[in-house]
């Protein structure tokens, strides 16, 4: 199995999808979309592996840190989460809002992901919230407090999550929360 690839990148999709050249043979990954976005071509990139073997294709998923593998392959052993899907996840979330949601057993921000519902993100949480590993890797942030924070206030007024997420992700997480909540109030102000 591959596990790890260390190489130039090639090329970098909008969704993701990684040309990672390594001794001029060019390996297609898989990659979080936050992630895949810090790539820049012609840089050299070391990418961490997790190779899924299927009777018609062999996929290749990479993470930047070991940590975010190591969730990636915890969500995947989840019955109903396949690895695109756990991809999408860390895509919204982030590893440190995927760990803080289960770690506060909050369905409704895990349902805020596209293709996850209440009993995926209910066996989730039941799934996952007795691996202390996770937890171990992943400490919630002050960072993150902030935005749970925001984001109630925010839900308060009547938005909805995926409109408060796709914002809340751009504001700077140092700022004080009241300054947190006007930004993203200006930012939904121009959508």
């Amino acid at each position: 199995m591959i596990a790890l690839l260390t190489g130039n990148i090639a090329n970098v999709t909008l969704h993701g999808e990684v040309i990672l050249d390594v001794n001029g043979v060019g390996y297609k990954v898989q990659m979080p979309e936050r992630e895949a976005a810090e790539l820049h071509v012609g840089n050299i990139a070391t990418v961490f592996i997790h190779t899924q073997v299927r009777e018609d294709s062999i996929n290749l998923f990479g993470f930047t840190t070991s940590a975010t593998q190591e969730l990636f392959e915890k969500l995947t052993s989840v019955s109903g989460i396949g690895g695109k899907l756990a991809l999408v996840m860390i895509s919204a979330l982030g590893a440190q809002g995927i760990v803080d949601a289960l770690g506060a057993s909050d369905v409704d921000m895990l349902c805020s992901v596209p293709g996850i519902g209440k009993k995926t993100a209910q066996r989730m949480i039941v799934e996952l919230s007795n691996l202390q590993a996770i937890f171990d890797i992943f400490t919630p942030s002050a960072a993150n407090t902030s935005q749970n924070e925001v984001r109630e206030a925010l839900e308060e007024l009547g938005y909805r999550r995926e409109e408060i997420n796709g914002v809340l992700s751009g504001v700077d997480s140092t700022l004080s929360i009241d300054v947190m909540i006007k930004e993203c109030l200006r930012l939904m102000a121009k959508v």
